[in-house]
């Protein structure tokens, strides 16, 4: 490993997923009690994956790690995407609200993917990694 110290900026997309985790929550109020336990702890949880999943691998020693949860961000993105589908076809959301919602989640995968390459990037020159 080289010397070269490279800080990472998670922050940004951290945020983005943040904000989708905080919508998710208050969308789920209106869905049926009976969805409880059901979809409505399903698609909080995948939501909440998310940002948590991001948070972690930026905390990570190496940059392999990391990428495994940048990686395992983007399966929840996928995961609450098909929880989004699902409230729409059992009209718990309207259709509008699950396009406003998925270009949001969209935005999060593209950002996602931009800090994956960059981290890749970062693994092709062997950096040492630090976000203080």
């Amino acid at each position: 490993m080289s010397n070269v110290l490279v800080i990472r900026d998670f922050k940004t997309v951290w945020q983005k997923a943040n904000a989708l985790e905080r919508e998710i929550e208050a969308l789920v109020k209106g869905f049926p009690s009976h969805e409880q336990y059901r979809l409505t702890d399903q698609i909080i949880r995948s939501s909440r994956s998310i940002s948590a999943n991001i948070a972690e691998g930026n905390t990570q020693l190496f940059i392999k790690r990391e990428l495994f949860h940048a990686n395992a961000a983007l399966g929840s993105c996928g995961e609450t995407r098909n929880h989004l589908l699902t409230a729409y076809q059992n009209h718990y959301i309207s259709e509008e609200q699950c396009k406003t919602l998925d270009e949001k989640f969209l935005e999060v995968i593209k950002m996602l993917y931009g800090y994956i390459k960059m981290l890749k990037s970062c693994l092709d020159n062997e950096s040492v990694t630090i976000d203080p």
